[in-house]
């Protein structure tokens, strides 16, 4: 047999290995989440208008920002100390829905204050209540309950857990439809809200049923677990002031401008789909192997070719943007263009972010995302009000490339600690 027919061979024989079966098997849980995410925007879009559709997602923006103050970061502290057996894990579960149902109520309070105080003409005080409750109580406690799931390498209950928020969103945004209500924001947030909190309700019971009669010891102490959590939850506030801060300052200037760069970002999120598939996927078995950073180096260079290869079929998409939703959204098409490369330099932020905390440096993550969070807020705030779209761009990349600078140098710090230590 020649070396070409041998090379056939090996190919028609092969299988995936569990690193592929399991980042399929999320990606079907995710695809179906992103076709119901890519349904809402296209409904939305259109149905409230550019205008409408951006007053809309400036106050969602707000929102996210204490999404993580609620969820205190206990999902990632899941996955990273429950991975190891369902002992571990039914402890962890327990004590962070404890800390949860705390964190969650006073963040929502405090969410509602910060969109009606922060855009301009806001919609009525109870459509942002149910509003909030849905994105930062409903919305953490979702991840939680995901969380636990992937923590058990469940990946296909992983993502169809991930998958009924948005799902739940649409049905309520169809049944909102189908009432024939006139297009209206304050409308849709409260179908969002009572939609979101619907399904966290329903999710938290039916999977509570398979712990009730097991024997789980003590929780670990609430101020242990929010400590392990606090770089968790600083580096979500962190992205999403990276990735969201743009919308209420967008909306000062036009709440068309902020529907139109959510619109971009969304469809970054989706056509990134089965790299987010893959490292969800990775991240687990990076965490359970004896070698973490081989495991992450043969890895890294299939996520990056993922993420390029997405780049690439951003930019060939752009230009179509505006023939489906709308003359409206035409500016919306130069920004999705000019974020193509964003999601390359996250695979490359995410592997150095797993590479600090498999050395035990979590801590160090609170430079890497506080640095990433100020400078995107200020580039913001000082390219925003003058280029409008195009300075929301250069903030994220500039938010970014921060992140990526002072995570080097933790790496480099940390490979020169280990030569001398040798």
């Amino acid at each position: 047999m020649s070396r070409s027919d041998r090379a056939v061979w090996r190919l028609w024989r092969w299988r995936p290995g569990g690193l592929a079966r399991d980042g399929a098997r999320i990606f079907l849980g995710l695809g179906l989440r992103a076709a119901a995410q890519a349904a809402l925007v296209l409904l939305l879009a259109r149905w409230l208008g550019a205008q409408g559709y951006g007053a809309f997602v400036a106050a969602l923006a707000m929102a996210t920002f204490f999404t993580p103050l609620a969820g205190l970061g206990l999902a990632a502290v899941i996955v990273r100390d429950g991975s190891g057996g369902p002992s571990a894990l039914a402890r962890l579960r327990r004590g962070a829905l404890r800390l949860w149902a705390a964190a969650s109520l006073a963040s929502t309070a405090l969410a509602v204050g910060a969109i009606a105080w922060s855009l301009p003409a806001p919609a009525p005080l109870a459509a942002l209540a149910l509003l909030a409750a849905g994105e930062v109580a409903a919305a953490s406690l979702v991840e939680i309950n995901a969380r636990i799931e992937q923590a058990r390498q469940r990946a296909m209950r992983f993502g169809l857990v991930m998958a009924g928020l948005p799902l739940a969103r649409l049905l309520g945004l169809l049944v909102l439809l189908l009432a024939a209500s006139p297009p209206s924001p304050a409308a849709w947030m409260i179908a969002y809200g009572l939609s979101s909190v619907a399904y966290a309700a329903l999710l938290t019971v039916l999977q509570g049923a398979g712990w009730r009669h097991s024997r789980v010891s003590p929780p670990p102490p609430a101020g242990h677990l929010a400590r392990d959590g606090l770089p968790f939850a600083a580096g979500a506030l962190a992205s999403r002031l990276q990735t969201e801060f743009n919308k209420p300052v967008l909306a000062h200037l036009s709440y068309a401008d902020a529907g139109g760069f959510n619109v971009a970002q969304r469809l970054v999120d989706l056509v990134t789909l089965p790299l987010a598939a893959l490292q969800e996927a990775l991240w687990p078995r990076v965490f359970a192997a004896p070698d973490p950073h081989a495991r992450m180096r043969r890895s890294a260079a299939a996520l990056l070719a993922v993420a390029l290869a997405a780049a690439a079929v951003l930019v060939l998409f752009a230009p179509l943007l505006p023939r489906i939703l709308g003359a409206d959204y035409a500016p919306a098409s130069h920004a999705l263009a000019a974020l193509a490369l964003l999601p390359a330099l996250q695979v490359a932020r995410n592997l150095g972010n797993a590479a600090l905390m498999t050395r035990g440096q979590s801590r160090a993550l609170l430079w890497v995302d506080a640095a990433a969070a100020v400078v995107g807020v200020l580039l913001t705030l000082l390219l925003v009000p003058r280029w409008g779209l195009s300075g929301a761009v250069w903030a994220a990349y500039g938010g970014m490339a921060a992140a990526l600078a002072v995570l080097i140098g933790f790496l480099k710090r940390a490979k020169i600690e280990r030569m001398l230590g040798s």
